[in-house]
């Protein structure tokens, strides 16, 4: 067990009035916390004239998430201005009888038995990746996140549309993704707080950049939708979800567009988040040496010197668990907010239709009453034997209840296999003197794409 406590943004030691929140949130969404946040079951904000209540306890995030998730599916204004531009009405955005249906339709293709066919492409990418790095000189400065988010591109690519998308067609995606992210990450606050629109935001040049982005986008995938139809391609998720078009059930089937969309969804959460998770892994490792050392001697026996397979995920419980903790620490999307459709009442407190409604694991996964040691990096916590296990309405890096990360399998299979054959091969180290920090809009990210020096093991 270590004694390592990752760096955290300020926690003020009062609560912030709502200008003071608006400025520090403009700047880092998670640098709108005091102290006594982390204590905190449940809080509510005024601006203007928007409530904003904050879930911070297992049974308010049952009710909000679970008990009472119909009045709480709506996605929050900023999610839905921010994002229906690329998704349209994916799964991601989508809420009614359309999230009902698209969510029908795709939880077969997250199975068991479909991800064990899909970490074949994760095994091929990341040995790919470990014949590239061979060729860093040792102790060469690389950068993680980039390279991270290059990897789960590729795999996300690959498992979405085979090889039909082509080297020079899956740069063009992911670029794309990268230009419209770089357009709405400057986080439109005011939304996000579901303000009026007369207050000042922080600029409106950006929509024309990611409209153009967004249009790139949905050519490109259009257009291997239509060459999708012509080919064979039954193990990619594009070649399923042609096939449930092809049903002759209308009320089965997607449209070409709906497909488009959902493919969309699957990209954008199996590249940015599973990228970020990985870099951070990558750096609470190289700050503990115990947990590296026990990581090495799990992956050197379960892997020995063979290929990976599926059947090695089940056995890399100690990689699992460092990973779990890394999104504990830093979850890949830290406030999930939602808008009330209709009135409630939480805790006797009236909650107006129309209120923002946010769950933060950013406070969860480190609230002072839910866990031992909050701020410290203790993978231990989420092995088999550990004497507490964590409520799943506390630890919610996938979200929960009806609306869980549909691929949440898939991540955790993916993180594990791709972190267990890099490190099999490889240490990495930061930069003596450099300072890990973050950045925070949709996502959490490690902050200048996380330098490392990379060694052979």
């Amino acid at each position: 067990m270590t004694d390592f406590i990752p760096p955290f943004p300020i926690r003020h030691q009062k609560t912030l009035g709502a200008l003071d929140t608006l400025k520090y949130a403009r700047r880092d969404l998670l640098s709108i916390w005091t102290e006594d946040s982390f204590n905190r079951q449940f809080m509510s904000i005024k601006i203007i004239n928007r409530s904003i209540f904050i879930a911070n306890h297992p049974d308010i995030v049952r009710h909000v998430f679970l008990t009472n998730h119909a009045n709480y599916e709506k996605k929050s204004p900023l999610m839905r201005k921010a994002l229906e531009p690329l998704l349209g009405d994916g799964l991601f955005i989508s809420d009614g009888d359309t999230w009902q249906k698209h969510r029908s339709l795709e939880t077969p293709l997250f199975s068991t038995e479909q991800v064990a066919k899909y970490s074949e492409v994760m095994i091929k990418a990341t040995e790919e990746r470990v014949r590239s790095w061979a060729n860093f000189k040792q102790g060469e400065i690389i950068q993680v996140l980039p390279e991270m988010g290059q990897l789960t591109a590729e795999i996300i690519c690959r498992t979405l549309f085979g090889n039909q998308l082509g080297a020079g067609q899956a740069a063009q995606v992911v670029q794309s993704f990268a230009e419209y992210q770089a357009a709405i990450e400057q986080m439109d606050v005011n939304t996000f707080f579901g303000l009026p629109s007369w207050i000042p935001g922080l600029g409106r040049g950006r929509a024309a950049k990611a409209a153009k982005a967004a249009k790139a986008i949905h050519d490109i995938v259009d257009k291997v939708i239509a060459e999708g139809i012509k080919s064979d391609n039954k193990d990619t998720l594009l070649g399923q979800f042609l096939r449930i078009q092809d049903k002759k059930e209308a009320q089965a089937a997607l449209t070409k567009k709906q497909i488009r969309n959902e493919l969309i969804v699957l990209f954008m959460a199996g590249h940015e988040t599973t990228a970020n998770t990985l870099a951070w892994a990558w750096y609470l490792i190289s700050q503990c040496p115990d947990v590296e050392r026990r990581l090495h001697q799990e992956i050197d026996t379960v892997l020995g010197s063979g290929s990976p397979t599926f059947a090695d995920f089940s056995k890399l419980s100690y990689t699992r668990a460092v990973l779990e903790e890394t999104m504990r620490l830093y979850p890949p999307v830290p406030i999930l907010s939602r808008e009330a459709s209709d009135d409630d009442i939480i805790r006797k407190r009236h909650i107006p239709a129309g209120s923002i409604m946010l769950v933060v694991p950013w406070l969860l996964h480190r609230h002072k009453a839910y866990w031992d040691k909050p701020d410290h990096f203790i993978p231990e916590r989420f092995l088999d034997d550990a004497p507490v296990k964590p409520d799943k309405f506390i630890y919610i890096p996938f979200s929960v209840g009806p609306r869980v990360c549909v691929a949440k399998f898939f991540g955790l299979v993916e993180t594990t296999l791709c972190l267990a054959i890099l490190a099999k091969h490889f240490r990495l180290q930061v930069p003596e003197g450099h300072q890990v920090t973050h950045e925070c809009r949709l996502t959490l990210r490690p902050k200048d794409n996380l330098p490392m020096h990379i060694t052979s093991r």
